[in-house]
């Protein structure tokens, strides 16, 4: 077996990664490694934060998933065990050439990740990224939290998060797109979520969205700031869905509304100063649609005709809820209908 490190001389990374120290950690929702195997078998070294020192932690393990050639579910579907270890992720009787894809479903909010390496009895290279790439900014919806659960009443685990399933998901492959997400769970664009009322805004996403992975920095003791490059990997496509927790802080106070509405017009001129050409599409409604109209007003002030606002239906109970109220498969993909739709009309793109 020969061991490959995961460079991209040797992999192609998924999503916002950050190599460092040959370790190529994708800590984001559907961030990873896809590339061209020629053998029989493979397998990879991964690292991860989770520490198993009470039975209750067992629903915060990361989870990962292994796709093999495009194909619809995946081949493996495994949590990392505390520590590095060594994973099989494919194995045939004869040698053949296959695309794999190596991707974490759970977010980075829970469990950290990390590609120590690759041993493999062939070779692997690069695989080439597609022609689009469309980046979603978000919180737990666009993590696929709760996604596979059975009913509002259950409780969290990652093992019912699934990022690939999700909305974000199932609309890049109807376009044939790379994608990235860049989503949270909790939190706000004005306010993270507050559970006494008050203003929750050490942690909110204008302060995330430069950097490749500022969630990991502390924890592997990062003398530094690693930004992301807007140059290398530049998105077609944005889709902006927040506001759904901030409204536990704006309510109807209407100081709050605007200071939202302000919040989130900085928020767009931002993006669009690190994203010149990309056509911008502010979405919200799957768990409420309160702060819908501050979001249009937002959007209006820019006077940007590249940048739109789309409404998306509020979840129903015929069909189906999913862990902790959050929306379902059935849900995910009445979203991803309709925002392939949106895409369509102000890309002109068509589905693949």
């Amino acid at each position: 077996m020969k061991k490959y490190p995961a460079d991209e001389k040797n992999i192609r990374p998924l999503g916002r990664t950050l190599f460092l120290d040959d370790m190529r950690y994708m800590d984001w929702c559907c961030s990873g490694a896809e590339f061209m195997f020629t053998g029989t078998e493979i397998s990879v070294e991964i690292w991860t934060d989770w520490i198993l020192d009470e039975p209750w932690k067992t629903i915060f393990q990361a989870y990962m998933a292994v796709y093999i050639n495009d194909e619809e579910l995946p081949r493996k579907k495994f949590a990392l065990d505390a520590g590095t270890n060594s994973y099989t992720i494919y194995k045939s009787e004869k040698a053949e050439t296959v695309k794999i894809r190596l991707i974490k479903l759970s977010e980075g909010s829970f469990s950290k990740a990390a590609l120590k390496s690759i041993s493999a009895d062939g070779e692997i290279s690069p695989t080439k990224p597609a022609e689009r790439r469309i980046e979603f900014i978000g919180d737990s919806i666009t993590c696929g939290f709760g996604i596979e659960g059975s009913c509002a009443e259950e409780g969290f685990r990652t093992e019912t998060e699934n990022s690939a399933v999700n909305y974000a998901s199932l609309t890049a492959k109807r376009f044939g797109a790379d994608h990235s997400l860049i989503s949270w769970s909790t939190i706000g664009l004005y306010s993270s979520w507050s559970d006494d009322g008050n203003i929750n805004n050490g942690w909110i996403m204008p302060m995330l969205y430069d950097y490749t992975d500022l969630g990991l920095e502390g924890i592997i003791g990062a003398k530094e700031h690693f930004l992301w490059d807007f140059g290398k990997y530049p998105s077609d496509v944005i889709v902006i869905n927040l506001g759904t927790n901030d409204v536990s802080y704006t309510k109807d106070i209407p100081e709050r509304l605007k200071g939202f509405e302000r919040a989130y017009a900085d928020f767009l001129r931002h993006i669009r100063e690190k994203n010149r050409s990309a056509h911008i599409i502010c979405t919200l409604g799957m768990m409420g649609d309160e702060l819908f109209p501050q979001i249009e007003n937002a959007v209006r002030s820019l006077n940007d005709e590249k940048i739109s606002a789309l409404r998306f239906d509020v979840q129903k109970e015929e069909d189906g809820i999913g862990a902790e109220k959050h929306p379902n498969t059935v849900t995910h993909k009445k979203a991803a209908e309709k925002l392939s739709e949106k895409i369509s009309e102000v890309t002109g793109w068509k589905t693949v």
